[in-house]
C-alpha cells in the first residue's frame, strides 16, 4: 500500500509542488480555512493566517457579518435592501447610505471607462433573455429594441456634495457586476486586524477574490472550456495585497433550443458576447477587478487590453473562445512559470513508486489498453443544506477519489478540508476510507489545497472531471474502477458513497443514492465535448 504521503500526490498537488511557497507569512502564524455555501448565491472560501484558531475564528465570524451587513444594503434580491427600497422611488432627493452613493459613483466611473461597456441598467436586457429562455425562443428584435430603448435614459442623478441621489429611471437596475467585489473589498478591510493577531486573508466569493494583508498565494486559473474543481490549472499567478475575479460563461447561461449563450450581455446591442470566454481581471482592488472582468467581456480584446494598459498595477489574461490566449502588458508580473505536467511527475520522490504501471506499448493484447482520451469521466453532485440550518450554511469536509481493483488509491478528485491548527488531526480521520497513515506527513497535505479563480457558480453544485490521468500525470489502463466520495461535518456524521466503474470504449451515465450531506450525484463516461 502507498504511505499517504505517496497517496496524496494528486494532480492538484503536482502543480502546488512548483509552488512549495504556495503561502507565506511570518514565523508562527498558521492558515485557517473555512468554507460556506450560499453566500451571495455562490461559494465561500475564506483563508486566515493567525496565531490561533480563536483568531482566525474572529476573523470570519467578523467577514460574514459585514458581507451580512453590506447585503442588506446592496441586494438586487431583497425587497427590503437599502438599494430595492431607493428604487422604489422616483424622482425624491434621497439620503442614502455612505457606501450605495460610494458604489454608485463608481458605477458610474466604470460605464464611463468602459464607454458604456459596463452598465447597472442592463438588468433589463437579462430579464428579456430569461423570459426567451422560458419560452424556449430567441428574444425578437423588437423586445430587444424595447429594452435597449430602456438604457437611453439616466438609471439616478448624484447630488454634490453630500450623499443624496435621485432615482430618475424606470428601467431595471442591478449592481450585481461589481456589489460582490465592493462586500469583499469591505470585509477583508475590516477583518485585516493584526491587533487581533490576524496576519493575512484570502477572501473567495465565487471567483472574485482578495489576498490582504502578509499572505502571499498563488491562484490558479482554468480553461474555461474544462472548468471543473478537478480541472488543471492553465496557469497559476502569484499575488500578495491584490485582487482577482474571472468572468465568463463557463458556469452560467441561456439555454435556448439546445445552445447555451452566454449570461454576459452587451449594454449596447442587447446580444450575449461571443468572442471571449473568460476574462481574469488582477487589481489594487476587489470592486474594481469584479467590474473589469465583466468589461472585458464585452469589449472587443484590443479595446480591453487598452483599458487595462491604462489602469495602473492592473493586468489581464483573455481566453477567447477558440482557446487563443491575450494577455496585458503587465500580467508576467503575476504569472507563476510552470514546468510540464510529466515533469513535474518525474520529479516527485518514489514516483514510480506510487503510480501504477501502465504498458508502454498499448496495442500489445497481452496488456491492458490505455485510457481513451477521446474519453472523459464526470461526477457531478450537490452539497445539501443542513436541516434546520441558516440560509448561509458550512459546507463538510469533503474527499472524492478514485481506487483501482487491488484498492490503491490512483486520482484524487476533490480535498476540501482545514489544515490550519487542529483541522486535520481532528478531522481527516473521519474520512476514514480515504484517510490512510501517518499524520506526522500532514505537512505534505497541504500541497494539494490551491485557490481557484473561476467565474461565479450557484452554491452547493460542483463538478468534477477526471481525465484519465493517475496521481502522477499518467494516463491509467482501461478497466474497472471505483468510485468513493467521503463526507464528515463538524459536530456531525461521516458519509459514505461508493460506486464500481468499468472505463473502457462504451460511455454511460447513472445517478447514484445520496446522503444527507451529498444529494443530486450523478457519474457520465463521455466522449470529451469538441471545442468550438
Amino acid at each position: 500500500m502507498p504511505s499517504l504521503a505517496q497517496g496524496l500526490r494528486t494532480a492538484a498537488g503536482l502543480f502546488s509542488l512548483v509552488l512549495m511557497l504556495t503561502v507565506t507569512a511570518t514565523r508562527g502564524a498558521e492558515r485557517f480555512t473555512f468554507y460556506h455555501e450560499n453566500v451571495m448565491g455562490t461559494s465561500l472560501e475564506l483563508q486566515v493566517l493567525a496565531d490561533q484558531e480563536s483568531e482566525a475564528r474572529w476573523a470570519e465570524a467578523t467577514v460574514l457579518g459585514e458581507i451580512d451587513r453590506l447585503s442588506t444594503i446592496f441586494s438586487s434580491y431583497d425587497p427590503r435592501s437599502e438599494l430595492a427600497q431607493w428604487l422604489s422611488t422616483r424622482g425624491e432627493p434621497t439620503e442614502l447610505s455612505p457606501e450605495l452613493y460610494a458604489l454608485l459613483v463608481e458605477s458610474d466611473r466604470w460605464n464611463a471607462l468602459s464607454q458604456g461597456a459596463f452598465d447597472v441598467r442592463v438588468q433589463a436586457l437579462t430579464e428579456v433573455w430569461k423570459q426567451a429562455e422560458q419560452a424556449n425562443e430567441r428574444p425578437s428584435a423588437a423586445s430587444l429594441q424595447a429594452a435597449l430603448q430602456q438604457l437611453t435614459a439616466p438609471a439616478w442623478q448624484l447630488q454634490k456634495p453630500g450623499t443624496k441621489a435621485i432615482h430618475t429611471s424606470g428601467c431595471a437596475i442591478s449592481l450585481n457586476a461589481i456589489a460582490k467585489g465592493e462586500i469583499i473589498e469591505r470585509a477583508c478591510r475590516l477583518a485585516s486586524r493584526p491587533d487581533r493577531g490576524i496576519q493575512g486573508l484570502l477572501l473567495n466569493v465565487g471567483g472574485d477574490l482578495r489576498v490582504a494583508g502578509e499572505l502571499s498565494t498563488s491562484i490558479a486559473v482554468l480553461d474555461p472550456l474544462q472548468d471543473s474543481e478537478s480541472s488543471e490549472p492553465l496557469l497559476l499567478v502569484q499575488i500578495q495585497n491584490r485582487a482577482l475575479s474571472t468572468s465568463g460563461a463557463s458556469q452560467r447561461g441561456f439555454r435556448i433550443q439546445g445552445q447555451t449563450y452566454s449570461h454576459i450581455l452587451d449594454p449596447r446591442s442587447g446580444q450575449p458576447v461571443e468572442t471571449v470566454a473568460s476574462a481574469t481581471v488582477i487589481a489594487p482592488h476587489a470592486a474594481s477587478s469584479d467590474a473589469l472582468a465583466t468589461i472585458c467581456n464585452v469589449l472587443s480584446p484590443e479595446q480591453s487590453m487598452k483599458l487595462i494598459d491604462s489602469l495602473p498595477g492592473t493586468a489581464c489574461l483573455l481566453i477567447t473562445r477558440t482557446g487563443e490566449q491575450i494577455r496585458s502588458s503587465r500580467w508576467l508580473e503575476f504569472e507563476v512559470p510552470t514546468r510540464p505536467l510529466q515533469a513535474l511527475a518525474s520529479s516527485l520522490p518514489n514516483a514510480a513508486e506510487s503510480a501504477p504501471t501502465v504498458p508502454s506499448e498499448p496495442g500489445n493484447a497481452d496488456q491492458a489498453e490505455l485510457w481513451n482520451t477521446n474519453f472523459e469521466f464526470e461526477l457531478r453532485f450537490e452539497i445539501l443544506k443542513p436541516e434546520g440550518a441558516e440560509p448561509r450554511y458550512r459546507r463538510p469536509y469533503v474527499v472524492a477519489w478514485l481506487e483501482d481493483s487491488e484498492g490503491k488509491t490512483v486520482r484524487t478528485l476533490i480535498l476540501w478540508v482545514s489544515l490550519g491548527g487542529q483541522g486535520p488531526d481532528r478531522w481527516l480521520p473521519d474520512l476514514k476510507r480515504w484517510y490512510r497513515g501517518d499524520l506526522d506527513e500532514v505537512s505534505e497535505k497541504k500541497n494539494l489545497i490551491y485557490t481557484v479563480g473561476r467565474p461565479t457558480r450557484p452554491p452547493g453544485q460542483y463538478s468534477a472531471i477526471w481525465d484519465g490521468k493517475n496521481d502522477t500525470g499518467k494516463l491509467v489502463p482501461q478497466g474497472k474502477y471505483t468510485l468513493l466520495i467521503d463526507s464528515a461535518r463538524e459536530h456531525g456524521a461521516y458519509q459514505h458513497i461508493r460506486k464500481p466503474i468499468e472505463i473502457g470504449d462504451k460511455p454511460f451515465s447513472e445517478p447514484l443514492t445520496g446522503n444527507s450531506e451529498i444529494g443530486s450525484v450523478k457519474i457520465e463516461y463521455r466522449e470529451k465535448p469538441k471545442k468550438e
